[in-house]
């Protein structure tokens, strides 16, 4: 059952997807056209980092969550748990988890450029945000699989760069165009029209539903602020406040909640930090009340980070370093407060994205200038990370994220 929406369309040819991914990146993460990935240019300092060897150092396969924050049903043994990898040629790649290495299972080309993936909290579908033709796509997932396929399509605003679930609707967070695309549901999994758009603030990067599913958050980069809604049977309506100022220059770029739904850490792209926001009763962010380097001391004052994890069991938090390309590892105190672990080397260039098991037990990191997907055990006592296998892919791994599906 494919259902194609009669909305306008982006052209998809190579010119005007390469111009349209430009302004909704910012350059910043940009293929190239033949499918690969641009690199950066001059060199790393590793200063801080664990002195391990570099990415081709560890023997791994070379064959080719995050997570349900809502639910506990990634947690249920009997649903079978899936790696999904987006790639710059369009592929979404589907992998079992066999001990520490990533085994290919199925292959979909979806659409241009599979940025982000959002689980339906029964396995059942997915849904995914294809940054090269500003469309938001829904997957039917096999069950005991993982393979998917497309069922639907509808346009979104220009650019998107992430997408989520309530249930009752999709959202997507539009970079390019400073806004949120509102999708209601159908009970089949497939989408019905944009309901609303939402002006969330220019570079809209992501948008966050908590566990309750009362609240939406959506960081924006390029206005240094959270902007927050509160969910309801008709969508999103601006909570008072509606928004929650970052320093300056600071760039938010994505979010995450702990699992008491207490306090929210938001890494900042563009001063390569993690602020500390205490959730009040009524789902609203406080100010910050720390704020954290992502970067050990002593390292260039370069480069970007991009993604943010907190572990299922509250205890610790994960930021990934662009540039330096590294993992900082935070322990969560009592209080909420931060306290640095570490910081462990991604064995490639450019981590642009990352996910935890749902068990907590591996976080896979996607090197998208380097073509690798490095999977890392988790200590469960101390959050401290340890390499263990690395993926080749065929082309540049724009996301990672483990999924529990659902069952045979």
């Amino acid at each position: 059952m494919f259902r194609r929406s009669h909305r306008a369309r982006l052209l998809l040819v190579g010119t005007i997807a390469s111009t349209v991914l430009a302004s909704a990146c910012g350059g910043d993460d940009v293929p190239t056209s033949d499918g690969g990935s641009e690199r950066d240019a001059g060199g790393r300092d590793d200063g801080g980092l664990n002195p391990d060897a570099g990415p081709d150092s560890d023997s791994g396969t070379h064959s080719d969550a995050g997570s349900d924050s809502r639910s506990d049903a990634g947690l249920d043994p009997s649903r079978p748990v899936f790696v999904y990898v987006g790639q710059t040629n369009g592929d979404l790649v589907v992998h079992a988890l066999e001990g520490d290495t990533l085994v290919e299972r199925s292959r979909t080309r979806t659409g241009n450029l599979p940025s982000f993936l959002a689980p339906s909290a029964d396995g059942r579908f997915l849904y995914v945000v294809h940054e090269g033709a500003s469309e938001v796509a829904a997957l039917a997932v096999t069950p005991g699989t993982g393979a998917v396929s497309v069922i639907d399509r509808e346009a979104t605003g220009g650019g998107p760069t992430h997408v989520e679930t309530d249930g009752r609707f999709v959202f997507t967070a539009n970079y390019g165009g400073g806004s949120v695309s509102v999708f209601p549901l159908e009970a089949d999994g497939t989408l019905r029209p944009a309901s609303a758009t939402l002006r969330s603030g220019s570079e809209t990067h992501q948008v966050v539903v908590d566990r309750a599913r009362e609240h939406l958050y959506v960081p924006s980069k390029g206005e240094d602020l959270v902007a927050q809604y509160t969910l309801g049977a008709d969508g999103p309506a601006p909570s008072d406040p509606p928004t929650v100022g970052t320093r300056r220059g600071s760039g938010p770029r994505h979010l995450a909640l702990d699992p008491s739904q207490t306090h929210a850490y938001v890494i900042h792209e563009s001063d390569r930090t993690v602020t500390v926001h205490d959730v009040n009763g009524d789902g609203t962010l406080g100010d910050s009340r720390q704020r954290v380097d992502t970067l050990p001391d002593g390292a260039p004052a370069s480069g970007s980070t991009a993604e943010i994890l907190v572990h299922p069991s509250g205890r610790f938090v994960y930021g990934s370093n662009r540039g330096h390309d590294s993992v900082v590892v935070f322990r969560i105190e009592g209080d909420g407060t931060l306290t640095l672990v570490e910081h462990e080397r991604t064995r490639g260039n450019h981590p642009r994205s990352m996910t935890l098991t749902p068990d907590g037990t591996r976080l896979i990191v996607a090197n998208l200038h380097s073509d690798d997907v490095q999977v890392f055990v988790v200590d469960g006592a101390t959050g401290a990370l340890e390499h263990r296998t690395t993926l080749r892919t065929s082309a540049g791994p724009f996301f990672v994220g483990a999924f529990a599906i659902a069952a045979e």
